[in-house]
């Protein structure tokens, strides 16, 4: 079996795991029907991990090729309040100013406006951007000012005239930022752009610290042009866009890197013990943190905080059987770092999964607590949380939140336990040491927010 790294290098980030799926997905979503900030529970539940799976994963939830959807609303109406910010905000991009171009890309529309699922009325139509982009691109994002409002994508070389430019993707206006990933077929090209209302301010952010307390340092610069066009080629390491207006964030989200191989070994040993070695899944989990955040440098330490033998149920049966699960943190010289648990399943090129919340940010691994829902191959999601605790943990509970009960308790073994108890729940779970003291406690939620589900850091939506 070939290792995951010139995998990732074959097929441009097509490779068998969760995050970095989601990154093929994301890969693809220019060319088929996208919505960029929501993703159905098919997404979380039913990962793809070969390039079939892939192709299944974007019919079902981007739709097929064709035209943009005509339902109710498209045509008339007034714009939710959500969103009628946005729409009613000037145009951005290099071309902002380009008057000709903008009207010669609305009589396109006008005199066919059933074939982009716009209004043909030039009045209800907004150009919400206008631009020549790296990768010699050019885009031209149009949307309709009306009840259910759709925008659609036409793009061409860099100077295409309005006639040249070719509907290349679509979605629902349903968020007040946009933004519009497009990855290519060869290697690491693509764009991103992204956008809000007028009247915030756009900033930007890379290459964070992830300092021992568990916190992470970062420095943001203003974006002065307003919006956000980078070369998928050159993003950096962490680079993440925040849209705020004084102290509110209404939006902040990862740009993510290029993808990058791993480099170094892995001690697949778990720290303290605890468990047993899953060479397999440890790997993997340390090529996806590299990929996914850039994190591959001499100085980065590849710890395993917990592993074990997994068994798995894939309704498909080829994967059922004992598998292996993993908990690997990328550990930098600042002591703290990301982490990922991710499960691979028992077929001879196995499968993998990891969880939305089986991933995030820690500081030092000695004193860490880790509260997950693991990783599934089947729709539902399984009821066992994993608890992976400072060592000197001998017990852990689960207090509910509000009302303060305890919901469940169970003893750790080198800080390692679980605990039986069905989703969604939200609370404190409190680890304690032999002699009654509270030695760590993490709040935990089952609630996550879609759309950077492959990302350590979480998104933030502000409305």
């Amino acid at each position: 079996m070939r290792r995951l790294a010139e995998t990732l290098e074959d097929v441009a980030g097509q490779a068998k795991l969760y995050d970095v799926t989601s990154a093929a997905v994301r890969g693809a979503n220019r060319r088929r029907r996208t919505r960029t900030f929501t993703a159905s529970a098919l997404t979380i539940l039913v990962v793809t991990c070969v390039l079939l799976n892939v192709a299944m994963f974007l019919q079902l939830n981007n739709g097929g090729t064709g035209r943009p959807d005509l339902g109710p609303g498209r045509q008339n109406g007034e714009p939710p309040a959500l969103v009628k910010a946005l729409l009613d905000s000037p145009t951005r991009g290099s071309l902002a100013g380009d008057i000709n171009l903008q009207k010669d890309v609305l009589d396109r529309i006008i005199a066919d406006p059933d074939a982009y699922g716009l209004p043909g009325d030039r009045a209800k139509l907004r150009v919400l951007f206008a631009g020549d982009i790296p990768g010699n691109r050019r885009l031209v994002i149009v949307a309709g000012a009306t009840g259910a409002p759709q925008l659609v994508n036409l793009t061409g070389g860099k100077g295409a005239a309005a006639k040249s430019l070719k509907l290349t993707g679509w979605s629902d206006v349903d968020t007040p930022v946009v933004r519009d990933d497009w990855r290519g077929n060869r290697g690491d090209e693509g764009f991103v752009v992204m956008f809000g209302p007028a009247g915030y301010d756009l900033s930007v952010s890379d290459s964070p610290r992830y300092l021992a307390d568990g916190t992470i340092k970062r420095e943001w610069k203003a974006e002065p042009a307003g919006y956000v066009a980078r070369d998928t080629k050159a993003v950096p390491n962490g680079l993440r866009v925040r849209i705020s207006r004084d102290t509110t964030v209404l939006y902040e989200g990862a740009v993510f890197p290029p993808g990058t191989a791993r480099r170094g070994a892995v001690d697949v040993n778990p720290l303290h013990g605890r468990g047993k070695p899953a060479p397999r899944a440890a790997e993997y989990a340390a090529d996806a943190l590299a990929y996914n955040t850039g994190l591959t440098g001499p100085d980065i330490r590849y710890v395993v905080l917990w592993s074990d033998d997994f068994w798995v149920e894939d309704p498909n049966k080829v994967g059922t059987g004992m598998g292996q699960i993993a908990t690997v943190m990328a550990l930098t010289p600042d002591g703290g770092g990301p982490y990922l648990t991710l499960t691979t399943d028992a077929s001879p090129e196995p499968n993998s999964r990891t969880h939305p919340n089986a991933a995030g940010v820690i500081g030092d691994p000695e004193k860490a607590l880790l509260v997950m829902r693991l990783p599934h191959f089947t729709q539902d999601p399984l009821d066992t949380l994993q608890i992976v605790a400072p060592p000197a943990a001998v017990r852990a509970e689960f207090v509910r939140q509000g009302d303060g009960a305890v919901l469940a308790t169970t003893p750790l073994t080198n800080g390692v336990g679980r605990i039986e108890l069905p989703a969604p729940v939200e609370g404190t779970v409190r680890a304690f040491d032999a002699k009654g003291a509270v030695v760590a406690e993490r709040a935990y939620t089952d609630a996550f927010t879609y759309g950077d589900f492959s990302n350590v850091e979480p998104q933030v939506r502000g409305w």
